[in-house]
């Protein structure tokens, strides 16, 4: 496997950062009633667990005092119509899996576990969210991408009402991994201009 040949090719320790961006939802289009078993462990097999088996078998090969990040979204948290699929549930267990993980691995190896809950970006993975959502997905607008959607509803709704840019989370990532954070681990950090914090809608 991967951590073998990082093994083998540079020794160990070698590996300072671990950053996790794997996410993947066959049936990211359907309604989580309308989810199969398979598309929902699907979901979480690939968008969680992943996440699990990187530091178990990474978390040897990490310098003292490294670090291990993944991204998440505000599913985890809150209802996002049309992020189905088992998605919004592999959101939560990679969060709570953060916080457990940051606690096994920080004892274990000194390392710390960090997770970024990004807002909306127009990214090329993001835009097939929803592509071939049910119409009767409730409170999803019919011809506009779910992505764009979003964009626009979080812009409209941000106590910094701008579109976020992937420099932003970028830049909030890199302080995670850095020795700045040292005492930051087990931490999920909403990089979406605010818009985690509110609680009514400001716009249509």
């Amino acid at each position: 496997g991967a951590s073998d040949r990082l093994k083998a090719d540079f020794g160990s320790p070698c590996l300072d950062v671990v950053v996790h961006s794997l996410a993947n939802g066959s049936e990211v289009g359907n309604a989580l009633l309308a989810t199969s078993r398979k598309g929902y462990l699907g979901a979480v097999g690939v968008s969680a667990y992943s996440m699990v088996a990187m530091v178990q078998r990474f978390g040897p090969l990490v310098r003292p005092g490294g670090a291990f990040l993944s991204l998440s979204f505000l599913a985890a948290e809150r209802v996002i119509p049309g992020y189905g699929g088992g998605m919004s549930s592999a959101k939560a267990a990679l969060e709570s899996d953060t916080r457990v993980l940051a606690w096994e691995a920080g004892r274990k190896w000194g390392h710390r576990v960090n997770c970024i809950s990004g807002g909306p970006l127009a990214s090329r993975a993001a835009s097939a969210i929803g592509r071939d959502s049910a119409s009767d997905v409730p409170g999803v607008v019919r011809g506009k991408p779910f992505i764009e959607q979003m964009v626009d509803y979080v812009r409209g709704n941000s106590p910094l009402p701008e579109a976020l840019r992937a420099r932003e989370v970028g830049d909030v990532a890199a302080f995670l991994c850095s020795p700045l954070a040292s005492g930051v681990t087990g931490c999920v950090v909403h990089v979406d201009k605010g818009y985690h914090a509110m609680g009514k809608a400001v716009t249509p």
